[in-house]
C-alpha cells in the first residue's frame, strides 16, 4: 500500500510504501477510490487546536499517536474481507463512516460513536484514507452511496455530515424565522445544498470572501459580507429588528462567535461548529434573561449519515464543486486549504 503519512507534527506528510494489511474476522480492506481533504486534517498536521489567546489544545494530549495516515472522508472498493464478514461482498463500493467509538460506553450504546469518550476514529486515531488502501475494523461502518459518484460521496462522511448535524440542531424553524450561517467555505456550501430540504426559514450567509457570497446569491440566498462595519443592521433588514432565531457558526473564532451571539433574538440558538479557535465571552445574566441556547455540534451519527446519503440521492442535490488531485499531492492540498485557495472540496485519488 502507498500512503501519505504524518510522521512529525508541524512537518510535511511523507510518502511511504509497505505491504497491504490482511483483514481478520470482522475487518474489511478497501481500495481507496476517493478521499476528501478536510480542515480537521490541518489541525492534525499542525498538532494542535487554537483555544484562544496563546492557549493551545495539543492533539497528542487527546490520544493521537504518530506515525499516522490522515484522511477520514473515504469511498473505496472492497478487495478483501475477514472470515466473519457476510454483509458486504468484494467489489462493493462503499462510503466509510469514520467516527468509530469504543463500542462499550454510554454514547456508543446510544449509537452516537462520534461522541465516544475513547474514540477510535479513522484518520485521527487509526490510519485513514490518504492512501490507496484502508483497513476498516468492521463492515458495519460501511454505507451505500446509492447513485452518487465516489468523488462527491466521500465528503459527506465529514463535511456533509457536519453541516447536516448542525442544521438539524438549528431547527425547527418557522417560515418567518431567520437562520444565519457564518462561513461559506466547504461546510457552508454543503449547508446551502441541504437547508432548503429541512426548513422554509429565511437563510442569510455571512462570509469575508466576496466570490463565495456571489455564488450563494446566485443560488437564491441572502448574503452579507462580514467585513462590513454594519453587519448587524444588514442582517436585521432580512430578519427583522428582533434578531434571528438560529445561528450556525462554521468558523467559530472569537469574532464570529461573538457576532453570532449578538444576532440572536429571545429564545434563539447559537450552534458552534468550527474549530478555528477563540473565546466567547458573554454576560451570564443575558443567557437567562433572553432564554438563549449555546451548544456545540460535532459531525453526526451513522444513522444521520445514512439519512443524509438518502436525502442527497433522492433529491439529486447539486454537488459541491470538487477538485481531484493525486494522493502524492496531499500535503500541497493541505497548504492550499490553509491559505484559503479552495472553493468547495479537494478530493484525493489515484486518477
Amino acid at each position: 500500500m502507498k500512503s501519505a503519512r504524518l510522521v512529525e507534527f508541524g512537518q510535511p506528510l511523507r510518502w511511504e510504501e509497505k505491504a497491504d494489511p490482511t483483514p481478520n474476522d470482522h475487518e474489511v480492506l478497501l481500495e481507496v477510490i476517493s478521499c476528501g481533504v478536510c480542515h480537521s486534517d490541518l489541525h492534525l498536521r499542525d498538532g494542535y487546536y487554537q483555544m484562544g489567546g496563546t492557549e493551545k489544545l495539543f492533539v497528542k494530549d487527546r490520544g493521537v499517536k504518530l506515525p499516522l495516515t490522515p484522511g477520514h472522508e473515504v469511498v473505496g472498493k472492497i478487495i478483501k474481507k475477514g472470515s466473519k464478514v457476510s454483509s458486504v461482498q468484494e467489489g462493493d463500493v462503499k462510503l466509510v463512516y469514520p467516527w468509530i467509538g469504543c463500542g462499550a460506553c454510554e454514547e456508543c450504546d446510544l449509537e452516537n460513536p462520534q461522541l465516544c469518550s475513547v474514540p477510535r476514529s479513522l484518520g485521527i486515531y487509526q490510519d485513514g484514507g490518504y492512501s490507496d488502501r484502508i483497513l476498516v475494523p468492521d463492515a458495519k461502518w460501511l454505507l451505500d452511496i446509492y447513485d452518487l459518484s465516489p468523488e462527491y460521496a466521500c465528503s459527506y462522511a465529514c463535511a456533509g455530515l457536519t453541516a447536516y448535524g448542525a442544521l438539524k440542531k438549528a431547527i425547527p424553524l418557522k417560515k418567518n424565522d431567520s437562520l444565519v450561517i457564518i462561513g461559506a467555505g466547504g461546510l457552508g456550501m454543503f449547508a446551502s445544498q441541504l437547508v432548503g430540504f429541512l426548513t422554509e426559514a429565511k437563510v442569510i450567509f455571512l462570509d469575508l470572501e466576496g466570490s463565495r457570497l456571489e455564488k450563494l446569491k446566485e443560488l437564491g440566498f441572502y448574503t452579507v459580507n462580514s467585513s462590513r462595519s454594519d453587519i448587524a443592521e444588514e442582517v436585521k433588514k432580512v430578519s427583522g429588528s428582533l434578531g434571528v432565531s438560529s445561528v450556525i457558526d462554521f468558523v467559530n473564532n472569537t469574532t464570529t462567535s461573538s457576532l453570532g451571539f449578538s444576532l440572536l433574538k429571545k429564545n434563539g440558538k447559537l450552534i458552534s461548529v468550527g474549530l478555528f479557535g477563540g473565546e466567547l465571552k458573554i454576560p451570564t445574566p443575558i443567557l437567562s434573561l433572553r432564554s438563549l441556547t449555546i451548544r456545540g455540534s460535532y459531525t453526526g451519527s451513522p444513522s444521520e449519515l445514512k439519512e443524509l446519503l438518502q436525502l442527497v440521492s433522492k433529491n439529486k442535490i447539486r454537488p459541491v464543486p470538487v477538485e481531484i488531485r493525486n494522493f502524492r499531492e496531499a500535503d500541497f492540498a493541505l497548504n492550499d486549504l490553509s491559505s484559503g485557495k479552495i472553493l468547495g472540496r479537494v478530493v484525493l485519488s489515484e486518477k
